[in-house]
């Protein structure tokens, strides 16, 4: 009882700070930040990422996961009217705000190692528990304060992740997938499900992809939308949780009920944040609608870290 009222508490005063430094956080001056390009290793395959840090700190800072999503990269969607990627500008303006990010590709995504058909939920998730191990070995990086960013695909990797390695704080789960069986026999058809559940060990599946063009991937990533279940996984962490809805998402539907079942499961301060925006924000179309959930993000994290 003392833990749900205690709860309760914080999350009002989560909420407070949120509304009133959202001001602060539109009128911030830029600061000088660094990037860095990295890399990790994890089960003998390169890992590419991009380390972004503010500049001049005194302190070692804490710092921000940023995982992609399906098919994607970390410098992809590139944010209307700006010379950014989703990623690029979520790690420059968390910087400015004195928090630092890893962003990286998944292997056989992007510019790291390994073949786009052999990924899986569990090889993206063993990516990220070595992006923290990478992290913890950095002086400027607090390896006490970590916090986690996914996106779609990528959401489900992180509520994965948190719920797996304790060293997980905080979390932010964008558009996150939570039911894969649902979501991708929408986006890779039925029948690409029904012919991998008949296939042979490491058979390889061609699929068509609802937004167009064609992908392959082995029936061992098919077999996970079965065995992997991001919303039970969110039980096991109890750390502060936000989960951010966009009402109009033709990917991850319906919406806000899919993004609920995290907070409905979630036992610790969470919060819902719901946008009249469609999977990744808008961000083709406009900026203020991923402005806003990236300064609402860096909030979250300034407060939960």
């Amino acid at each position: 009882m003392r833990k749900h009222i205690f709860s309760r508490a914080l999350l009002i005063i989560l909420l407070f700070f949120l509304t009133v430094s959202s001001h602060a956080t539109a009128a911030r001056s830029s600061s000088v930040i660094s990037k860095t390009a990295v890399h990790f290793f994890n089960e003998g395959q390169r890992i590419n990422g991009i380390l972004t840090e503010p500049e001049f700190l005194q302190n070692p800072a804490p710092v921000i996961i940023l995982l992609h999503g399906f098919l994607g990269h970390m410098d992809d969607l590139p944010v209307h009217d700006s010379e950014e990627s989703l990623f690029e500008m979520t790690a420059r303006i968390f910087a400015e705000g004195g928090i630092s990010s890893l962003r990286f590709d998944f292997r056989g995504s992007g510019t790291s190692e390994g073949e786009w058909k052999d990924t899986t939920f569990n090889k993206q998730v063993s990516d990220a528990i070595s992006s923290i191990s990478f992290l913890q070995s950095l002086e400027n990086i607090d390896g006490n304060r970590i916090g986690v960013v996914g996106l779609s695909q990528g959401g489900l990797v992180a509520a994965c992740l948190a719920a797996r390695d304790s060293r997980v704080k905080s979390v932010a789960l964008w558009s996150a997938v939570a039911i894969p069986v649902h979501t991708y026999s929408a986006l890779l058809g039925k029948d690409s499900v029904d012919r991998a559940i008949e296939a042979d060990s490491l058979e390889e599946i061609t699929a068509e992809i609802s937004w167009g063009g064609k992908t392959v991937l082995r029936k061992e990533f098919f077999d996970e939308l079965f065995l992997i279940d991001p919303v039970a996984e969110i039980v096991s962490y109890d750390g502060p949780l936000l989960v951010v809805s966009g009402s109009k998402d033709n990917l991850v539907f319906p919406q806000p009920e899919v993004s609920r079942l995290f907070i409905t499961y979630h036992k610790g301060v969470n919060r819902l944040l719901e946008q009249g925006s469609g999977h990744i924000f808008d961000l083709f179309e406009r900026q203020d609608k991923v402005r806003e959930i990236i300064e609402a993000t860096l909030e979250w994290f300034k407060i939960t870290l």
